[in-house]
This record gives C-alpha cells, structure tokens and sequence, in this order.
C-alpha cells in the first residue's frame, strides 16, 4: 500500500489499534515506565517486552509523532532494522546539494524521507504488537524515587515501577527534577522551524542544505521533499539568534532565490517549532533511571538529525534494563553501564567529535562569519577532502 498524502496517512492509521490502554485505571504497575513514544522510547519499549518484562509507555499526546517537528529524513536501513514497512517511506532521494557562501557542492548519498507522525507511530506499533503497554494523551509531571521502586504522577494516574526510561525530549523531566540528561542552555540548543508544503507529485530528488548569514547565523536552512509535500525548515543556535527565527522561514518561503520562486505561491499545510539539542548530556543514568534520545542529548550537534541515534540508543537502554531486571540490581553503579556502553558506540563518537568541533567553530565565529558553514563543511566531508576541493 503506498500512501500518497498527509489526508491518506490519516486514515491509514486511524483506528488501526487503540493506544490508549489504560486511560481510566488510576493505579498502575510495571516492571519498566517509558516517557515519551518517540523513537528512542518506541524502541527501549519494544527492546524490554522482547526480554520479557512488562513495559508502560507514556505518550503525552493523542498519538505518537503528532506534535514532532522534524524534516523526516534518515537512512533506509533504519527502517529496515527497526522492522518497518517500506510503505511508510515517502521518498527516496539520491543526493545533497550543500549550498555555501562560497558555492554549491553535492553529495551522491541516499536518504530516505517519512512523515514522523506515521513513522513514530509505527514504531510505537511494534512495541505495542511486542506487548508493551501504550497510556496516550498523559503528561508525567512528577517522579520520585523511593527505596522499592520509581513512582510517577500525572493528572489521572500513579505509576508505580522498578525502572523508568525518560524519552521525553530535550526539556526532559530528568534533568529538571534530578539532574541528569539534557540541559538546554543557549549556546547548546537550536531552535528550529518548519513548515509543509503541498506540492503534488513533485519532482525533487535531492535534500537542500542552505547556508549563510543571510539565512541564520549559526544554522541553515533545508528543502526536504516527501511525494506530495515539501519539509522546508530553519534551525539556528539559541546563543547566536539575531531576529526572528519567523523572518528567516519567510526570506526561505518567498525571497531567497534559490527557493523563494518554488514556494512562494504554494499552500502551507502546517507549521511548527521546537528545541533540538546540541550537545551530549553529560550523564545518562541515576538511580533507577536511563535517559535516551534527544532528552540524553543523542543528537547530531552540527545538523540537528537524531533519528538513527535514537533508535540505536532506545535498543541500548533496553537491552540494560532488561540485564538490570534479570540481575534486580537498579543501583547507579549496575546502570552507569549503560553509558559507558553508549561511551563506545559509533553514534556517540560521532556526536561528541562534532560536538568538540562545533565548540572551536562556535569561537572562531567571533571572527569569521562564515564559521558555521565551514564547520558543516568540514564535518560532512573532512578536512582532508575539503582542502583538496579548495586547490582544484
């Protein structure tokens, strides 16, 4: 079944199960609590249930993906290995084209585009079919840790389990009630916008990269196609915001002229905003407690893309919280294992050498306008190749 438009995915999944399990029950337990459906919470969950453990997972919306912002683009293989349907892949595009100050420059690399509001839910499908428990449209706002096990609060209901997973984005619970995750400061927190556009059958092939001062000082801009929608958003560094992050969407929209006379006159389906992180937490575990996702910082720092991190991250957080179980041992010193698990990963020694990088960018761009292109640039090619470029 391919899916041909935003209308279509809809009810393509409107009925197709209900999520909402346990709405009316006001006490409840678990073996493991996992807050947020988004991939990173999707996967713990599925992860967990494979190894036999009862999990609950806590959507504050109606559905998984309803309120994400996200280009929605990733690898094929992510959909892959997460055991996903192709059906769900809007469009497979074949290269980046890297607009610089100084030129543009394209990448031949596969990507995959999906609606995230299809994508998450799909995912939160698989944990659910695995067993895994699914409370939508619930708010945790409070969690205590008490000598046999973890306690959690919302409005309508009290959970009680051994372990809880925050997945809840970067204004993550964890950090704000103990400390530990993402924190969001300025100069380690982009703030992005994105808008869909409706443009049947459109025929890009390729996802835009734009940069520049004209644009955002520390960030860019990007043209993402689906089939029948466009994803063109704006990202940039809190510390370096010089105007409304509105005025640089509009000048993508209507004035820039590598975009503006695309999509000028075209209906704009939705709009929306949030916070992406850009920097590793420093500390992804505590007492009867994992962070993942982009609420542990598990985000590309230079591009803001975190979907494979999440989903590689939510399959580590489970795999430690079902050895957790089976050892019943939820100290701090038995979960610090996880992060030092994650410490040895391809993903986090990606994330933390441009996040080394991103730093000595972030000074020189006291001096050089042009320091955040450079830098992506140069953590999408490598010196090396970027030097060699530069002589031709």
């Amino acid at each position: 079944m391919k899916i041909a438009n935003i209308d279509a995915l809809e009810a393509f999944h409107k009925d197709k199960y209900s999520f909402c399990l346990y709405k009316f029950m006001p006490n409840l337990k678990t073996d493991v609590a996992v807050i947020g459906a988004g991939p990173a919470g999707s996967t713990t969950a599925r992860v967990i249930t494979e190894h036999g453990f009862d999990v609950i997972l806590i959507e504050k919306d109606e559905f998984p993906g309803m309120t994400n912002v996200c280009a929605g683009g990733t690898l094929r293989s992510v959909i892959k290995e997460a055991g996903l349907s192709s059906d769900i892949i809007e469009k497979v595009t074949q290269a980046e084209r890297h607009y610089f100050p100084w030129g543009e420059n394209e990448i031949k690399v596969e990507l995959i585009t999906v609606y995230r509001h299809v994508f998450d839910r799909c995912l939160a499908e698989k944990a659910v079919e695995k067993g895994a428990k699914m409370l939508t449209k619930t708010q945790i706002r409070d969690v205590s840790v008490k000598n046999d096990g973890v306690q959690m609060f919302s409005g309508e209901n009290t959970i009680d389990s051994k372990l809880v997973v925050f997945a809840d984005g970067p204004n993550t619970l964890a950090y704000r009630r103990f400390g530990i995750g993402f924190k969001p400061e300025l100069d380690k927190t982009f703030v992005s916008l994105t808008c869909e556009i409706q443009w049947e059958n459109n025929p890009l092939n390729h996802c835009e990269f734009h940069y520049g001062n004209h644009i955002v000082p520390w960030g860019y801009g990007w043209v993402f196609p689906k089939r029948n929608t466009v994803n063109v958003g704006v990202g940039c560094i809190y510390s370096k915001l010089s105007s409304n992050l509105i005025d640089s969407m509009n000048y993508m929209l209507n004035n820039y002229p590598l975009t503006g006379e695309k999509f000028k006159d075209m209906k704009i389906l939705q709009r929306s905003s949030a916070l992406i992180p850009a920097a590793p937490a420093k500390r992804i575990f505590g007492e009867r407690m994992l962070v993942v996702g982009d609420a542990a910082g598990m985000v590309d720092p230079v591009t803001g893309g975190g979907i494979m991190h999440a989903v590689n991250g939510g399959k580590l957080a489970g795999k430690i919280c079902a050895m957790s179980l089976e050892a019943e041992d939820f100290s701090p010193k038995f979960l610090s294992q996880y992060q030092d698990m994650w410490h040895k990963t391809i993903d986090h020694q990606w994330i933390y050498n441009k996040f080394l990088a991103s730093n000595v960018f972030l000074y020189l761009s006291r001096f050089d306008r042009n320091a955040y292109p450079k830098l992506a640039e140069v953590t999408r090619e490598g010196i090396g190749k970027v030097l060699r470029h530069r002589k031709q």
